[in-house]
């Protein structure tokens, strides 16, 4: 197999990164082990144009493709491989959505509230008016977050908007006065606060927020290996489909030889019937052989059909891809190779490498966050609760009435009636809570009015039936897990043995098949020798024709079932990848 430029190719999510060497299709590992030293025996050449009329392939759109340019093709196009790339982001997602439970929370409500109610005492109504309107606008900010240890906190600034209508009634030297009821009207209200919950026990090391994270990464991981366990199977299907093809590519040569020399026999037997030296009825004999043989390269030429379908299937994505008119012609050599590895590496690889045990692994990890949780949950919860807030006020100081006094602080009195004169003023509060919503926020900012608390959750279910339950279905999904490896590794061992198996299997036929066609060129000389002397007839001839041409179709199967053992040799000890020098990166997010 001639030497190839390395070829690279970043893949997107779930990350392809080929990098196509020089390697060798029949090697089942690029690993130490494995190695060979020699090179392969060429037995067949490249195959040659396939030039005849197909259905839906023009013969001159001529696609060259080696294995590797095909492996390439379907790495970048095959629309398996892109649905098992897709399953990887959508876990990386689920990720990045179970962790953004820790994203800061920042929240901002606002409501109104406008209430009328009776007045209950004769001190704050009077008899034209038995009833009073508050009205009340909340508008709060919040800002929370959980943290990794299973705790979380919250800040909040709740700010309060009050109006009153109702007033105090009072009488004072028999004159009635209606003072508000409250000191401020408006009055804005503030409150700074900080809140922190920690677990103590439940929820201390394993929380559902942490399990769901976990076993969102060993999601992720299991969906890689799946992807990485696709691209294996695509790259064998690959494989198998491009050897189809060059056999049956193949196939329609053996057929075309032997028609070819069904029509020299035919033409030989003209001249001989035309001579007189043979009988006319075995002119009708030859006919009828080219007449079948010719329907057998019919029926080759429709093989080669399905068998590029079936690769371009592989490695076509778009159903509208021009390639599908392409004629493709396999540019590799058929080889031969046998592979130095014993029972014993096969399987140690294999253990090493199979997807499926990774997987495995990576469920049964799933599982042990499963335990750890559902072990964590059957504890009692004991919270530990902290709070810390200041406060502020602000408003505009309401209107009371009082008598009038000089500068020597004496009653002021009316001249007339001698009574004392009234006057409004501001109720007297303090300067520092004389304004509106901001100096009430800036009062509670100043931690001059501070309140702080401290104390314990506890809570605990009488029988926590669910805690228990879910742990014993763990223990039992952990148990399950167990067999089901010890199940993988038995199946893979059977794998690994009936794919050496085969592999000798081939190698055999390679050497029964190579035997059988040479003796039947022999027969057919000796036979051919034979009616030249008048020794044979038509009918022996053709018959030895038809054996050789189908000892060839069976060394050339031979050829190709022995590559195509190969390759599911590779995909039993998961070693396709390093032969072919792919390399899957990590998914990113992990």
């Amino acid at each position: 197999m001639r030497d190839r430029m390395s070829r690279r190719l970043s893949a997107g999510v779930g990350g392809l990164v080929l990098m196509l060497g020089t390697v060798w299709a029949q090697q089942p590992s690029s690993t130490p082990e494995t190695q060979q030293t020699t090179r392969p025996q060429v037995i067949l050449e490249r195959v040659q144009p396939l030039r005849v009329p197909r259905i839906g392939v023009n013969p001159d759109q001529l696609l060259y493709l080696s294995l590797h340019d095909a492996i390439l093709k379907a790495l970048e196009n095959n629309n398996q491989i892109q649905i098992e790339r897709m399953a990887v982001q959508a876990n990386e997602r689920s990720l990045l959505a179970a962790r953004g439970a820790y994203d800061i929370l920042f929240g901002l409500d606002t409501n109104g509230t406008t209430a009328t109610r009776p007045s209950t005492s004769s001190f704050t109504t009077g008899a034209d008016n038995p009833a009073f309107t508050n009205r009340q606008l909340n508008y709060n900010l919040s800002v929370q977050q959980l943290l990794p240890t299973g705790g979380s906190w919250r800040f909040q600034i709740l700010n309060t908007r009050q109006t009153t209508d109702q007033v105090f009634v009072s009488r004072f030297l028999g004159i009635e006065s209606r003072d508000s009821a409250v000191a401020f009207n408006p009055s804005f209200v503030s409150t700074v606060q900080f809140e922190l919950r920690q677990p103590l026990f439940r929820n201390l090391r394993m929380d559902q927020t942490r399990r769901q994270i976990e076993i969102a990464k060993k999601a992720l991981d299991l969906s890689d290996s799946q992807f990485r366990q696709r691209v294996i199977e695509i790259i064998t299907q690959v494989q198998n489909a491009y050897w189809d093809l060059v056999f049956a590519i193949r196939n329609v040569e053996i057929a075309q030889q032997s028609l070819e020399l069904a029509k020299a026999n035919l033409e030989n037997n003209r001249r001989q019937v035309q001579a007189g030296t043979l009988a006319p009825i075995e002119l009708a004999q030859s006919e009828a052989e080219v007449q079948r043989r010719t329907q057998e390269v019919t029926a080759a030429i429709g093989q080669v059909t399905i068998a590029e379908n079936a690769l371009k299937t592989l490695i076509l994505g778009d159903p509208n891809a021009p390639e599908w008119s392409a004629n493709i012609v396999p540019t590799e050599s058929i080889e031969f190779l046998p592979p130095p590895i014993d029972f014993e590496s096969a399987i140690r690889i294999a253990l090493l490498n199979r997807p499926e045990l990774e997987q495995l692994r990576f469920r049964k990890a799933q599982n042990e966050i499963d335990l750890k949780y559902f072990r964590n949950q059957m504890r009692p919860q004991i919270d530990l609760v902290a709070t810390y807030g200041s406060s502020g006020l602000a408003g505009t100081p309401t209107l009371v009435t009082r008598v009038k006094l000089d500068e020597n602080g004496n009653p002021v009195t009316d001249p007339e009636t001698g009574e004392p004169v009234l006057e409004r003023v501001p109720r007297e509060v303090p300067p520092r809570f004389i304004g509106g919503a901001a100096k009430a926020l800036r009062t509670a900012f100043s931690n001059d009015f501070r309140s702080y608390s401290f104390g314990l959750s506890f809570s605990f279910p009488l029988r926590n039936r669910t805690a228990e339950g879910n742990f014993g279905a763990a223990l039992a999904q952990r148990r399950s897990l167990d067999f089901q490896e010890r199940q993988l590794i038995q199946q893979i061992s059977v794998e690994v043995r009936n794919a050496l198996q085969q592999v000798e299997v081939a190698r055999q036929n390679i050497e029964a098949a190579r035997a059988e066609r040479i003796a039947r060129e022999r027969q057919l000389e000796g036979e051919q020798r034979k009616f030249e002397a008048g020794l044979s007839t038509t009918y022996f001839v053709l018959q030895f024709q038809n054996f050789l041409a189908a000892a060839r179709a069976q060394e050339l199967q031979a050829l190709v079932n022995y590559n195509k053992a190969i390759a599911n040799l590779q995909r039993v000890m998961s070693t396709t990848l390093d032969v072919y020098n792919i390399k899957i990166s990590a998914p990113s997010g992990r």
